[in-house]
């Protein structure tokens, strides 16, 4: 299993500890890891957090004594269990309500392509009840269980089982590779010439597996490494990121940051320096972070 039951801290929120599971070997195609969290908020006041993007599509289960404890930004609820697409602009402010229970399955990519036959760019920017690609009995299932352990089981059998039915497409899968090897310095142009394909055509089936067109999904690699490099302090002042990740200048730096943070590099880094678990080692594997405290 890996890093079963280590605590992560790349979904930074306040009063919550994540416990995460990496997926058994068959999975890890389509599923980078599974986790969840208990969150404390004593006084039951609704807490507000932001999602950004990272780069990636995933699964959430979540309730309070059964019923929906999250909230979008115009306060109605959302599914139980419900499966949220990529992101490719500004963050978005949700809410949670009570003490819940929350379980995510960080997917890969171009896991929802494979496994569901969909065009990913249906879900970018949005999300959908998980009973429309499972059904409303796997969702009581979940309800029912007694332990996380239980829910990793039930939703790798789903998983495992679409998988196998499931058609096999590298190219796409060895580009965003390549692309986050290599972010600062790769186009679409050199990876379609790589897979001996038009560049039109590479950019039709990237957005078609990925949600989202290769240019665009460059920028958000490239905006999450600048966060990794905030969080790891690998910089004498701000600008030296923006040189380091090859932006044409810091104010285009700036102007990218600000588009899918919703604030600056600086305000970015006052307001989570506040938070313990937000400055990490140098050492620490690059991840993407996609939730943290408004």
């Amino acid at each position: 299993m890996g890093r079963n039951g280590q605590i992560e801290n790349d979904l930074i929120l306040r009063n919550m500890d994540i416990v995460t599971i990496e997926p058994h070997n068959n999975l890890k195609e389509i599923v980078k890891k599974f986790w969840w969290a208990n969150i404390q908020n004593a006084n039951h006041q609704n807490k507000t957090y932001k999602i950004l993007a990272d780069g990636a599509l995933g699964i959430i289960f979540q309730h309070f004594n059964g019923q929906s404890s999250l909230l979008n930004a115009d306060g109605h609820q959302l599914p139980i269990s419900f499966v949220y697409g990529q992101k490719n602009d500004s963050p978005c402010i949700n809410s949670f309500q009570g003490n819940p229970f929350i379980f995510g399955v960080n997917l890969q990519p171009t896991a929802f392509k494979k496994l569901f036959s969909i065009d990913t760019s249906e879900l970018t920017n949005t999300l959908i009840d998980s009973e429309y690609l499972f059904s409303k009995q796997f969702t009581d299932e979940l309800l029912h269980t007694s332990s996380p352990e239980q829910i990793i089981q039930l939703f790798s059998g789903q998983l495992y089982r679409k998988l196998l039915k499931s058609k096999q497409d590298n190219i796409i899968d060895h580009s965003i590779k390549l692309m986050f090897d290599d972010a600062d310095g790769i186009n679409s142009h050199d990876l379609s010439s790589r897979f001996h394909i038009s560049r039109r055509q590479f950019q039709r089936k990237f957005k078609e597996y990925v949600g989202v067109c290769p240019e665009t999904y460059l920028r958000i690699i490239k905006f999450q490494k600048s966060i990794y490099l905030l969080r790891t302090r690998q910089y004498k002042k701000l600008s030296d990121i923006g040189f380091s990740l090859n932006y044409a200048d810091q104010s285009h730096f700036g102007r990218e940051f600000k588009l899918f943070s919703g604030c600056t590099p600086k305000e970015f880094l006052h307001k989570n320096n506040l938070q313990q678990s937000f400055l990490i080692n140098e050492t620490h594997p690059f991840e993407t972070m996609r939730i943290f405290s408004n």
